[in-house]
């Protein structure tokens, strides 16, 4: 049973918000500002309670900061020192003491604050240590945070990842609410990612793997056993979730469409601010965009497919053209929402299916966007007497390319999928809205001459050039050349352009159209690792099924690739004699192998971890 909250069907939504209080951020400095040794550990020998430690971080780098030889109870909170709120916290970590392992997101000053339990100041001094960890070695780095929400340890619960064939697990230990660890991996290197859940309170753990900034994957809770992730590295930061707002699926026709999703996302898009009659925590669910191509009379129906709950909320209307990016997450409360439990909609109704816009259970049945509607949780008895009803808001009038992001949420969590209908009327359709250009393809790889980018566009309108860029990190990029467009065209297109010159190491690329206009778009990026000389062959696909393509400078008329499994024992042999082979693989089973390069005198290349989908 839902818990019982505040109903009324009307422009008013209902708020509510729990908030954890911690400790301020106007303590007093002590001492000037420490740069501590990395990798090492740097010992501030008095820290008073009520103080805050000046730290010069760099990002990238580990911290831990420990209190645990104080003498009296304390706390641990990280502050920006340009401002801003809290980074990290731990209370009662080591014993009464506190430890507080962080991550740097940024190059400069950090506050490490110090409090006596509970934010109080206190004339006693508390040693504190800082050790820092310098990122590990690679192409690029994993982010594994481990989380206890009630912190009293996983037990022998563990999370083991396992890069090229080499396995490394990671626990979380009593007394700490997170852990987090950098894993350095590089291009084309195998990752399985795997979870033992054989210890107590499951519901308690969860656990996520990061690149930079995008998340490579995401457990939940509770976390699932065994394996649940393959995947060879490439460096490029995985694109948002749709669970996430920033990575809101775009709804592109009029038909009806299935889903069901099993965990949050990543991002905290709910609050206070912009809940409505949705709870402030997020349950499952998954957000969407859309834009009218008509106007009309608009509605939906949400359609569990069992006897479930589901939650919903509209925001908009949005300036025509607007994205995720520039609107993600909502600035304020949606339009349209509805929370009744499912049971009070059942009913109340007599089904499940909540929505707006219904020609019985809405009245009106459609409204303008500017009157909001909304209806909170309610309990499993619905107190709405007819004509309103449970479950059911009106449906919107809409004008073409208004832009709306909606939102469908799991409350119970079951992960029962649902199916969703729209209503429309009086002329309004729905559609994608049309780009500059629509890009079918784009790739880079080496070739001798260097780095050779193609990319096809499917229809260009307004198309005036394509400008090539290329980073060494991901995020600072230069202008290497350009390639005219076609202008309009409804044909397809093919284009490319080599880089004569590229970084020795990872070499990022992406597109800047630009329109006869002036106006810009960036496409996708793509990443090359170039190394003369490099002693790791490079295997496509990676997972695949077969067959496989080999590169490797290595190759000759006596080498040998060799396949072997998890146990050692090799599975298959082919010789190596060109530079790019293709190999057939159809008599390995399903699973990890560890491949390399061999001549008559051994081995010549490092170990590549390739793994061999099972066939679907």
């Amino acid at each position: 049973m839902r818990i019982v909250r505040i109903l009324n069907l009307s422009c008013a939504l209902f708020v509510s918000a729990i908030g954890k209080a911690q400790c301020p951020n106007d303590n007093a400095l002590t001492g000037t500002a420490i740069t501590p040794t990395c990798p090492g550990t740097t010992n501030v020998p008095c820290v008073q309670g009520g103080q805050y430690a000046l730290v010069n971080v760099v990002a990238g780098n580990t911290y831990t900061f420990s209190t645990c030889a104080a003498t009296f109870d304390t706390q641990i909170t990280l502050y920006n020192n340009a401002g801003g709120g809290s980074l990290g916290f731990n209370d009662d970590a080591c014993g009464l003491q506190s430890t507080v392992t962080w991550v740097a997101t940024f190059t400069g000053q950090l506050r490490v604050l110090v409090d006596q339990y509970y934010c109080a100041t206190n004339a006693a001094c508390a040693p504190l240590q800082i050790v820092c960890t310098a990122p590990p070695a690679g192409d690029c780095i994993y982010t594994l945070t481990m989380y206890d929400s009630f912190s009293d340890g996983w037990g022998t619960s563990s999370v083991t990842i396992t890069v090229n064939g080499v396995p490394t697990t990671y626990t979380v230990p009593f007394g700490v609410p997170s852990v987090t660890v950098q894993i350095g991996v590089n291009i084309g290197d195998g990752v399985i990612i795997s979870y033992n859940a054989s210890g107590a309170f499951q519901t308690d753990n969860s656990y996520i793997v990061t690149l930079g900034g995008g998340t490579i994957f995401n457990s939940g809770s509770p976390p699932v056993g065994g394996v649940v992730y393959v995947g060879s590295v490439t460096c490029i930061p995985p694109p948002p979730s749709p669970e996430d707002c920033l990575g809101a699926v775009t709804i592109c026709s009029n038909v009806a469409f299935s889903n069901n999703t099993n965990n949050t996302g990543n991002i905290v898009d709910i609050s206070a601010a912009n809940s409505g009659c949705l709870d402030i925590v997020e349950f499952q669910g998954t957000w969407y965009i859309f834009s009218p191509s008509a106007a009309g009379n608009l509605g939906l129906t949400i359609a569990p497919l069992g006897p479930d709950d589901y939650d919903w909320a509209v925001w908009g209307p949005y300036p025509p053209g607007s994205s995720p990016a520039a609107i993600c997450p909502p600035a304020g409360p949606p339009i349209r929402c509805a929370a009744s439990s499912g049971p009070a909609t059942y009913a109340s109704t007599g089904s499940y299916a909540t929505g707006m816009g219904h020609p019985v259970y809405s009245p009106p049945q459609f409204a303008p966007t500017s009157v909001s509607y909304g209806i909170p949780a309610t309990t499993n008895i619905c107190p709405l007497v007819p004509p309103q009803y449970c479950g059911w808001v009106p449906g919107m009038q809409v004008t073409v390319g208004q832009v709306y992001l909606l939102y469908i949420s799991n409350w119970s969590q079951s992960s029962t999928g649902f199916n969703m209908n729209w209503t429309l009327q009086n002329g309004a359709s729905l559609d994608c809205t049309v780009l500059p250009i629509e890009l079918l393809s784009m790739h880079a790889r080496a070739v001798p001459e260097g780095v050779l980018l193609e990319w096809s566009t499917s229809s260009e309108a307004g198309n005036d050039r394509f400008e090539v860029e290329r980073s060494a990190d991901g995020a600072h990029f230069v202008h290497i050349g350009t390639v005219p467009g076609a202008g309009n065209s409804l044909q397809v297109q093919h284009y490319s352009h080599l880089d004569p010159a590229p970084l020795v190491g990872n070499n990022f690329y992406r597109l800047r159209q630009v329109d006869v206009d002036g106006g810009h778009t960036y496409s996708p990026v793509r990443v090359v690792h170039f190394l003369p000389g490099s002693s790791r062959p490079l295997l496509l696909p990676n997972p695949g099924a077969g067959p496989l393509e080999v590169r490797s400078d290595l190759a000759g008329p006596d080498r040998i690739l060799r396949f072997h499994d998890m146990g050692g024992r090799m599975v298959l042999s082919t010789p190596l004699t060109a530079p790019v082979t293709t190999v057939e693989v159809g008599s390995l089973a399903a699973g990890p192998y560890a491949v390399r390069v061999w001549a008559p005198s051994g081995p010549v290349s490092a170990p590549v971890l390739w793994v061999k989908e099972g066939v679907r």
